[in-house]
């Protein structure tokens, strides 16, 4: 009698606390990350011509430290990711700027979403490749050229969310705040703002990728420096850990991105849904109880 009490504790106890690390989402993130890691080990035992994770992360450290390549050559990482970042940053915030303005405008009026959806979707049918050239054909060599590239990448992206996040407005709170006479700077405020916000960040992380991908086409078939310039001259210099080392560099810039930047300001935006939420939670266990 003594052990079935004791195996009934045990499983209403539940799974123990090592079960449940191993089945978090950390967890299963680092598990991934390491397969990945043994896959690519793998592939380099089948051709020579993969560098394995140990090369790129030596190559990384030279790129970083400004270590020697043999020759004259130098690592270099610095001074072109920090070209690449200025470029991408006013481009991305041109874009997003003109994508938020434009998604609200569309999305408030049907006379302007008539005008420039096909417009707005023949922007989203054209890659960023096509992009990088045509500002090369436009502005030559020239700073403008990735900016302009990285801001009509991003730009459509944007005013589709935003646009889609104004159109869930539903009528019959537009109608309530007009007839309670809310001022129209607040109706932005408190109604547009909070309905959009989700998409905006959705719009926003698309930006980013696309900006991104934008940029480090242009630097590699025009630019004179920058992550895209590096990537393609050790890629022309058949040294292919290099070419790699840079493709796992910008690869790493996004998802710390991601991460660091973009998951907190949606967690400190969305904090009052979550608040909501936990309350829903306590009155329903409550009225359960």
């Amino acid at each position: 009698m003594a052990s079935v009490g004791h195996t009934v504790t045990a499983t209403v106890a539940g799974p123990s606390r090592v079960v449940k690390r191993l089945r978090s989402p950390m967890a299963a993130r680092w598990t991934s990350a390491i397969a990945f890691l043994l896959g690519w080990q793998l592939v380099t035992l089948v051709s020579t011509r993969v560098p394995s994770p140990v090369r790129v992360l030596e190559f990384l450290w030279l790129e970083v430290s400004g270590g020697s390549h043999g020759g004259v050559v130098r690592g270099e990482f610095i001074e072109h990711f920090l070209g690449t970042l200025g470029r991408y940053t006013i481009g991305l915030v041109i874009g997003f700027t003109a994508g938020l303005l434009i998604g609200v405008l569309i999305g408030s009026s049907s006379l302007a979403r008539a005008l420039a959806s096909d417009s707005i979707l023949v922007l989203l049918a054209l890659p960023a490749i096509v992009w990088a050239f045509l500002t090369t054909m436009w502005f030559g060599i020239d700073v403008k050229a990735p900016i302009v590239t990285v801001a009509l990448s991003a730009f459509p992206f944007v005013v589709v969310n935003v646009a889609q996040g104004v159109r869930s407005i539903t009528p019959d709170l537009r109608r309530m705040t007009a007839a309670f006479g809310v001022e129209r700077w607040k109706q932005f405020r408190y109604l547009t703002l909070g309905a959009i916000s989700g998409y905006v960040f959705a719009g926003l992380r698309f930006a980013v990728i696309i900006g991104w991908n934008g940029v480090l086409l242009w630097e590699w078939f025009a630019g004179q420096n920058g992550v895209g310039f590096r990537t393609r001259y050790w890629y022309d210099a058949n040294r292919y850990q290099g070419f790699v080392g840079w493709v796992v560099a910008f690869i790493v810039f996004i998802v710390l991105l991601d991460r660091f930047v973009f998951a907190r300001l949606e967690r400190r935006a969305f904090r009052w849904r979550d608040r909501a939420t936990d309350v829903e939670i306590i009155e329903e266990t409550t009225m359960g109880l």
